[in-house]
């Protein structure tokens, strides 16, 4: 997959090879920039992803070039999930070496089976030798071929010629001409024992296809971690749209108390000036957003290989369920499940099959063969003969040639073994971490809501003190500030809380579509809701 570069506020989420997320969201200070990096939510599964919503009046679309008047697509995050996996590359390699894996254990089973082989040959040659065995195989050798003619006429009847006789080479047999010979065999080779080779030839293709599957799981969950990641992002844009369009209004109600107050001669023109100021500057910031948004709407679109050309209406909020389980509990759920540590127990059954195929050299081997054979100077199934054998091999020395491809195997499965406990080591310490994480993001949400509440306050008395001449714009600026500042960061909670959530569920092997929830139809009330939950 290719991997975003783009930096992001509101998550990072950094995969290892062990299956484990985790997620680094550093703070915001002010409104703008916050909203200018949190839009940048793309997943790693997203080329070029900036995840937001498109427009102030939140219906989760992404803009489309004009003329373009096609119904905007409704899209669940179950059909965006579904729509993820059946486009991904990711899912199509582990999906290949899965059908790889099959077609070795099909290859190992055949060669424990009998094998029927039909062939066919042609040969010419005036070497006396096989001129002679082409005939007799052809059924065509006579006495004349031994030279019988040549012996009686030197003979003669006479035994007085005989030692002569018997001195005579026969150009027949020396000295044939060509001869040629068409052959068409039939032949079957029966396996009886090899050394338990092939046996271990099919238990490591075994191991290979449960390595194979548990790669497959390992690769949908994270692609699950994605979708979450660019869904929830998208819910999470919207509602940072929202609080950048709320600023606008409070700066340009700030604007028009500071225009009647001048008017009165009751604030300066100074205060009047940052009052416009504040109010170009949350403009600014809500033109930001839509810009983030358009980009948020195409990575989502990559992601799931929808036309960038065509809206998209995302019509719920999601949330990840907690995983109700202790630290200890977590960790021995990870080891026996995450699909990573699975797929690399595959690969060390593999390499010790393969120390154990590598042994079966030391072993005699025995087979069987029965062959037919038809033999004729002439194209046809004439002239039949048949053979069966058994064939005994035992290698006895080999100038080190099989121990070094059984030190070779075993060197393998050490370093099988090497990997999989440097994996395990790692996921022990990062579900610990990801665990505490996202048993801390439910009160990071409640620490949010309580800020929202004193700094919606705070604006209040603020506001009151600048109508009576108490307070300066300043001071009313930075208030208000806070209070944007507090909204931001409960949506940023409410975010890392989902996808801390589904980075515990991705470490214990189980994260799926199940685990995430609707909670409600509109993502900018859900997110900046501050009622308890």
């Amino acid at each position: 997959m290719a991997r975003s570069n783009h930096p992001r506020l509101s998550s990072k989420v950094s995969s290892g090879d062990d299956g484990v997320s985790t997620a680094r969201l550093p703070g915001p200070r002010l409104l703008p920039t916050v909203i200018a990096l949190a839009l940048t939510l793309g997943g790693q599964a997203m080329t070029s992803q900036a995840l937001a919503v498109e427009t102030e009046a939140v219906d989760f679309t992404a803009e489309t070039p004009a003329g373009d008047s096609r119904q905007a697509l409704t899209l669940p995050f179950n059909e965006a999930v579904e729509r993820t996996l059946n486009q991904n590359a990711a899912v199509d390699l582990s999906q290949a070496r899965i059908a790889e894996a099959r077609a070795a254990i099909e290859q190992a089973n055949g060669n424990l089976l009998p094998t029927l082989d039909l062939s066919f040959g042609v040969m010419g040659s005036n070497n006396p030798l096989n001129v002679f065995g082409m005939k007799l195989q052809q059924e065509q050798a006579n006495f004349n071929d031994f030279g019988a003619g040549e012996f009686f006429q030197t003979y003669a009847n006479d035994p007085a010629n005989l030692p002569a006789a018997l001195e005579t080479e026969p150009d027949n047999l020396n000295d044939p001409g060509w001869h040629h010979n068409f052959q068409t065999s039939l032949k079957l080779s029966i396996p009886i024992y090899n050394g338990g080779k092939i046996r271990e030839m099919r238990t490591q293709a075994q191991a290979l296809l449960q390595a194979a599957q548990s790669g497959d799981e390992a690769a949908r969950q994270q692609l699950v971690l994605h979708t979450v990641e660019a869904y929830a992002g998208i819910n999470t844009a919207e509602a940072f749209v929202e609080v950048a369009s709320q600023a606008r209004e409070a700066a340009r109600s700030f604007r028009d108390l500071s225009q009647k107050l001048y008017d009165e001669g009751v604030v300066t023109k100074a205060d009047l000036l940052k009052a416009k100021v504040n109010l170009g500057e949350r403009e600014l910031d809500v033109e930001n957003a839509r810009n983030q948004a358009a980009n948020a709407a195409d990575g989502l679109k990559v992601l799931t290989g929808i036309d960038t050309g065509r809206d998209i209406d995302l019509n719920e909020a999601i949330d990840v369920a907690l995983p109700e389980t202790t630290l200890e509990e977590a960790r021995q759920l990870a080891l026996s499940n995450n699909p990573r540590i699975q797929a690399l127990r595959g690969r060390i059954a593999a390499a010790r099959a393969e120390v154990d195929v590598a042994r079966a050299d030391y072993k005699p081997q025995f087979n069987l063969m029965a062959q037919q054979d038809f033999n004729d100077d002439t194209v046809g199934l004439r002239n039949d003969s048949y053979t069966v054998g058994g064939v005994l091999t035992w290698r006895v020395f080999d100038f080190g040639a099989r121990s070094g491809k059984v030190d070779r195997a075993r060197a393998k499965v050490d370093a099988s073994l090497a990997e999989r406990q440097q994996a395990l080591d790692k996921l022990i310490g990062q579900v610990g971490k990801v665990w505490r994480e996202a048993n801390m993001a439910e009160k990071r949400v409640e620490v949010r809501r309580l800020a929202i509440s004193q700094s919606e306050e705070a604006v209040r008395l603020e506001t009151l003190r600048y109508q009576q001449g108490l307070a300066t714009m300043t001071e009313l600026l930075a208030a208000q500030t806070e209070l944007d500042n507090a909204r931001a960061e409960l949506i940023r909670a409410r975010f890392q809380r989902t996808m801390q959530r589904a980075a515990l569920w991705l470490a214990l092997g189980e994260l799926g579509p199940e685990r995430v929830e609707s909670v409600r139809a509109d993502g900018v009330e859900a997110a900046l809701d501050t009622s308890e939950s």
